[in-house]
């Protein structure tokens, strides 16, 4: 699969680097093994991982974690570039990155710190500072464990991933309709592996495409509001400032520096 990798930062413990994924047909891709344990964390675009007998979806606010000697294949979803911040460990280190594959979905505030981390990475690497286990830990401490999903929760995510900034009017019944079940019982399985309501979980992809955006300059603060499906650029202040604990201004002042 075409990529090109962009290291940002390697020391005794952990490697990190910025993979960019080019536009490719939504096919699978052949299958890879993972050479050292690693988290794969999201920073553009989705992208959907199949694990044995199992599939996850790299989206805006999902963490993948692949151990040593896993299997695995890529596909894309949609057919826009896509990128992602991934940290391996060192041979023999012993932390989170070693265990069994699992997956998490960040917090707003925990994903603003990474993607905060990240910048000042690709900026200045010296400046910036390592990224730590410790900051990982935090992170995926603030996160919520997700178990594999059954199909209706993968086509409900799929739905959800693909209209998050470019269809906002659509309703919870239209994610159930895709997802081939009743609202009902999408919601309740919704809820069961991932923690989050559907309405929670479109809320926390909005607010990460609203980071990537506002990181790529986005001025129009009224606009992106209209995108995301906010009822005002007010709507969105408070939803940001709720969640990340920043204004989207300041959020666009700290990504673009």
């Amino acid at each position: 699969m075409p990529q090109d990798r962009t290291l940002l930062h390697t020391g005794d413990q952990l490697r990190v680097e910025r993979v960019v994924m080019h536009a490719l047909p939504p096919q699978w891709s052949p299958c890879y093994q993972v050479a050292s344990a690693r988290l794969v964390l999201p920073a553009r675009g989705a992208t959907e991982f199949r694990l044995a007998d199992q599939t996850r979806v790299l989206d805006g606010v999902t963490v993948l974690r692949l151990p040593p000697g896993q299997a695995y294949q890529l596909k894309p979803c949609g057919a826009a570039t896509r990128a992602s911040i991934v940290v391996s460990a060192r041979p023999g280190i012993d932390d989170a990155l070693a265990s069994a594959p699992s997956a998490w979905l960040l917090a707003p505030r925990a994903l603003w710190l990474l993607r905060r981390h990240w910048r000042a990475l690709a900026r200045d690497p010296l400046r910036a500072g390592p990224l730590t286990p410790a900051l990982l830990q935090h992170a995926l401490q603030q996160a919520l464990p997700a178990d594999p999903s059954p199909t209706a929760v993968l086509r409900a995510q799929r739905f959800i991933v693909a209209r998050t900034d470019t269809d906002a009017r659509w309703l919870l019944q239209d994610v159930a309709d895709a997802a081939c079940c009743s609202l009902f019982h999408l919601a309740r399985s919704f809820r069961r592996h991932t923690g989050l309501s559907l309405h929670g979980y479109r809320q926390r992809l909005r607010l990460a495409v609203a980071l990537q955006r506002l990181e790529d300059g986005e001025r129009d603060l009224a606009g992106l509001a209209h995108d995301l499906g906010f009822s005002s650029q007010s709507h969105l202040g408070a939803a940001f400032q709720r969640g990340l604990g920043v204004t989207p201004a300041q959020a666009r002042r700290e990504l673009g520096r």
